[in-house]
């Protein structure tokens, strides 16, 4: 009759074990792959990134590695820019896939689909959606 009992609380115990590490991995994941705010912020780890990566696999001097820096920099420089020409080329794409999307639907649909793409423009991110992977890293 007691046996039950031992088994029980053992269930339980793993239970909670398990919950509790589901919920703390999440939340791990969430926090240390998150994307940074803003694109400033990200330039600017990229840099750190790959300087220092070049920096220690290379074992430059300090002269060396400011250069570098530098350089990277003004590649991320380039970059954005190409970005900031394609960034409204890709908004109208997305934009006219929405509205093909919506020819096919009846309103409440369209009320969902408004209503989808609204929360995930908001909060795109949450404990069980977890974020991209990270960028890989600079060179193979």
């Amino acid at each position: 009759m007691r046996n039950w009992k031992i088994w029980t609380a053992f269930m339980a115990v793993f239970l909670a074990g398990a919950l509790s590490g589901v919920a703390g991995t999440g939340l791990f994941i969430k926090m240390h792959f998150a994307p940074p705010p803003d694109r400033d912020t990200f330039r600017a780890e990229m840099a750190e990134r790959v300087s220092s990566t070049l920096t220690h696999e290379l074992d430059l001097t300090d002269e060396t590695a400011k250069a570098v820096r530098a350089e990277v920099v003004d590649t991320l420089d380039q970059l954005e820019a190409v970005h900031a020409d394609l960034r409204p080329r890709a908004r109208a794409i997305i934009e006219d896939g929405i509205l093909r999307v919506k020819s096919h639907l009846n309103e409440t649909q369209k009320d969902g689909l408004d209503e989808l793409i609204k929360q995930n423009r908001e909060r795109p991110f949450s404990l069980f959606r977890l974020p991209p992977p990270p960028p890989p890293p600079p060179f193979p």
